[in-house]
């Protein structure tokens, strides 16, 4: 069925085009009498007739289109849920997301874009390229540019650093001094991957214990198998571990149970995000949950700050982004054994308190 046009309107009004514009527009220096504007919205409505985009751009001097650049990065709930709150967060501001691969840009020249649309504002995840910043802004586009870069400082409200921390504190007020980290390879997941591990050694020399043992686990049974393993046989065997997500805690869980060592008592496992599948193995995996509704608005008020030349105000900054969700795969270890290992550690942490544990607590520099 072909578009409904002002002129289909004009047609069916038995008015002029111009008359048509002038009203749809809410123009009313022309007097144009109310029984016709009307009548000419009446039959707007009943042809179904819906301004153009580019109308309403060219008349607005810009779109109310905001594009998102997106890296290559693994497919992720969580990355699904926070496109989902920028989306519903833009929107009740009247401005639509589009987001696109930049892998999948024409010859990976952004410039194509730009051809194309003329957007409102532009939110890249990574970093642009010296070329593709410099035409936004000699357009006068604003940007919001790395997004992810891994000290977090343009996605407030979410230090990836608080993630690894919390979950080393949390093992920690469970009487555990010996910790793995479970960490991944795939470059794609670096942006998140390493300031976690940071947290968690930041977390460690807080309170008092060695270092972590991080190890490449990605989402490989024998990989796993191997990391797991070497955390058992090593001197000091590892008795948990925090795992970069709960994919990757989940092959751990796995391992343990293939080579009989028994989760939490032989080694508490915690994971990241608290997707579906966490409650459903066995034991049940305790994990860090995201409201990421939180860094999605600060986004938007950012995104938003830009567009109208104001300055940024409203953002959430000590908010309860992070929650613990404590499952069986982390359980309190013997207050004897915590006693046992206190002069050993300097301080013993008793077990079930979690007084000290803060989601959303700033952390300093790694």
């Amino acid at each position: 069925m072909p578009r409904v046009t002002s002129k289909d309107v004009a047609r069916a009004a038995g008015v002029s085009q111009t008359t048509v514009s002038f009203v749809l527009n809410g123009r009313d220096e022309h007097g144009i009498s109310d029984e016709t504007r009307q009548h000419v919205v009446d039959m707007a409505r009943r042809l179904g007739y819906v301004p153009s985009a580019a109308a309403r751009a060219l008349r607005a001097g810009r779109s109310e289109v905001v594009v998102c650049l997106v890296p290559d990065l693994p497919v992720s709930e969580a990355f699904e849920v926070m496109k989902r709150q920028l989306s519903a967060a833009m929107g009740r501001d009247g401005y639509t997301c589009v987001f696109l691969e930049m892998a999948n840009v024409a010859g990976g020249d952004l410039s194509t874009v730009w051809k194309h649309i003329d957007p409102a504002a532009v939110i890249s995840f990574a970093a642009l390229s010296d070329i593709d910043a410099e035409a936004l802004r000699s357009a006068d586009v604003p940007v919001l540019d790395d997004v992810l870069q891994p000290d977090g400082a343009q996605l407030e409200g979410l230090d990836q650093r608080e993630i690894g921390y919390l979950q080393v504190q949390h093992l920690a007020s469970r009487g555990h001094r010996v910790i793995g980290f479970a960490a991944i390879a795939d470059p794609r997941e670096t942006p998140f991957c390493r300031p976690r591990i940071a947290g968690a050694r930041q977390a460690c020399r807080e309170l008092g214990l060695t270092e972590p043992a991080v190890a490449v686990v990605d989402y490989s049974p024998a990989i796993a198998r191997d990391a797991v393993l070497a955390w058992r046989a090593s001197d000091a065997p590892i008795t948990a571990v925090a795992a970069f997500n709960d994919l990757v805690a989940i092959a751990i869980l796995g391992v343990c149970r293939t080579e009989g060592i028994t989760v939490p008592d032989d080694l508490a496992v915690i994971g990241v995000d608290d997707l579906p599948a966490a409650n459903l193995v066995v034991p049940a995996l305790s994990t860090v949950s995201m409201d990421l509704s939180i860094p999605a608005r600060n986004l938007a008020v950012q995104v938003l700050a830009l567009i109208r030349g104001e300055p940024t105000a409203g953002l959430v900054h000590n908010s309860e982004v992070l929650r613990l969700v404590e499952r069986q795969s982390v359980q309190p270890a013997l207050l004897t054994a915590i006693e046992s290992l206190a002069p050993e550690c300097g301080k013993a942490i008793p077990a079930g308190d979690d007084s000290t544990m803060k989601p959303g607590k700033k952390i300093g520099p790694v």
